[in-house]
């Protein structure tokens, strides 16, 4: 938990909350937070670099590592690959579909390929952006129009990420989000109800299967923010989400359809705009948020599935796959 990108506050709360909620009598947890820097801290002990953490981690011996790491250096295959070279079974996905998923970019690129609706973009590199602000401007709207969304690709928890209402507040809006990574994307904004969906990929005879679709509704903010996402009563969601029974399988096809075809393994979670009644696909997240207010804990509820239950089904079909691979 912890890591090196922004979401490391969000990566604690859901590491925490995992390791709080793994039997006792079944497991024993030791907690490896990664600070800002990348150095690796073992159950509380002084941090450590990475070239000293690996030793200590082949010592332990263990079963599985459970990464409840998000975003960059977490959630984008970089671990997962470190975890492969030293053969230590780990939860969700791995190294190719992770740092495919994160990618908003090139995942678009492929999910389009599936005849699922995505949003019209264009990718702005920082040269560009300063040799000719004015000319990127007028793209915009000539393209995609004013509200635009400006995102940074692999970035998640909505941070590097900004509304444009018009083409004066665009360049402000740009600067911000480049912070973040030397690449934007800007996307039209389309208006609509927010949804996300869930899937549990559990048991390799049925298959993944998603959960119950969530409706997104913001109470404070205008989207579905980073203040939205982790502040209690910020945002109500409401599972099974208030839409028809065929708008909620459409839903649930397009997210088990993108999951497969990505290769996630164990779980994801996609993201939808509801544009009347045609669901626009917008991201996937292979390692979805898991504190108190995240929503995959909340489907697998509604779905009859405990946090406590949860967890332990990851680690288990883990340790399960990574002994059929062997």
């Amino acid at each position: 938990m912890g890591g090196m990108s922004s979401e490391h506050e969000v990566s604690l709360n859901s590491g925490r909350m995992v390791a709080e909620n793994l039997d006792p009598e079944k497991y024993k947890v030791t907690p490896v937070t990664i600070t800002r820097d990348g150095d690796w801290s073992f159950a509380g002990q002084e941090p450590v670099s990475v070239f000293s953490a690996i030793p200590q981690l082949e010592a332990l011996d263990v079963d599985c590592v459970f990464i409840a790491l998000h975003g960059p250096f977490g959630e984008d295959g970089r671990i997962q690959g470190l975890l492969d070279v030293l053969s230590i079974p780990y939860t969700g996905s791995g190294c190719a579909a992770s740092a495919l998923a994160i990618d908003k970019v090139r995942c678009k690129a492929v999910v389009r390929e599936l005849d699922i609706r995505v949003a019209k973009h264009f990718v702005v590199h920082r040269s560009v952006w300063k040799d000719n602000p004015e000319l990127v401007t007028s793209q915009v709207q000539a393209e995609l129009g004013f509200s635009c969304v400006i995102k940074s690709p692999c970035q998640g928890s909505s941070l590097g990420m900004a509304i444009s209402a018009t083409a004066a507040d665009f360049p402000h809006d740009m600067e911000h989000v480049f912070e973040y990574d030397d690449v934007v994307m800007i996307e039209e904004f389309i208006p609509g109800l927010e949804l996300t969906c869930a899937v549990l990929d559990v048991d390799p005879v049925a298959g993944p299967r998603a959960l119950p679709v969530t409706q997104i509704l913001p109470v404070t903010s205008s989207y579905f923010d980073y203040e939205a996402k982790y502040t209690p009563g910020a945002t109500e969601e409401i599972t099974p989400a208030e839409i028809s029974d065929e708008l909620t399988a459409k839903v649930q096809e397009a997210t088990v359809r993108v999951h497969q075809v990505v290769g996630c393994e164990l779980w994801s979670r996609s993201d939808f705009i509801l544009a009347g009644s045609d669901p626009v696909w917008i991201e996937i997240n292979t390692i979805p948020g898991m504190t108190q207010t995240s929503l995959y804990p909340q489907a697998a509820a509604a779905a009859g599935i405990s946090y406590s239950k949860l967890v332990e089904l990851f680690v288990e079909v883990s340790i399960a796959n990574s002994a059929k691979e062997k």
